[in-house]
């Protein structure tokens, strides 16, 4: 297993990809909605990858747009977007902003277009439970 780290700008949200693949071999994508090529996101997930995000106490500012299914985490103090979660039963699964955390490993790649406005609901419950990372999101002091 392999750890991919990040953070965004001002390094308040800090988060770790536990992976078994090399950075190279997880997908890439640049979803079409106006919020992630406003904010310039290229996201990864992958369902056998685990996540971890820490956050500081107060920098987490999450917010929902469209239909209100998914948390957009960005950073209160860079603005930094970080990722999107959804919290399903006791279950929260991500995709994450690997341009805005400068993730290790995906530097230079360009993320596949996409776009989901077609989708219905459910479809966009089923992409999201077969595609995105589990997650793990802890509000605490950084780590030294």
């Amino acid at each position: 297993m392999t750890t991919l780290a990040g953070h965004c700008h001002c390094g308040a949200i800090r988060v770790e990809l536990e992976t078994g693949k090399p950075a190279g071999e997880l997908p890439l994508r640049s979803c079409q909605c106006g919020f992630c090529r406003r904010h310039g996101a290229m996201t990864t997930s992958d369902p056998d990858c685990r996540l971890n995000i820490e956050a500081a106490p107060g920098s987490l500012n999450r917010y929902r747009f469209g239909r209100r299914m998914v948390e957009a985490l960005l950073c209160e103090e860079c603005g930094v977007y970080v990722a999107s979660v959804i919290q399903l039963e006791n279950t929260m699964l991500a995709t994450l902003n690997v341009a805005g955390v400068a993730l290790d490993g995906f530097s230079g790649r360009s993320g596949e277009p996409v776009a989901y406005d077609d989708e219905t609901d459910e479809d966009r419950l089923a992409r999201r439970k077969a595609r995105w990372t589990p997650t793990v999101l802890v509000e605490a002091s950084p780590s030294a």
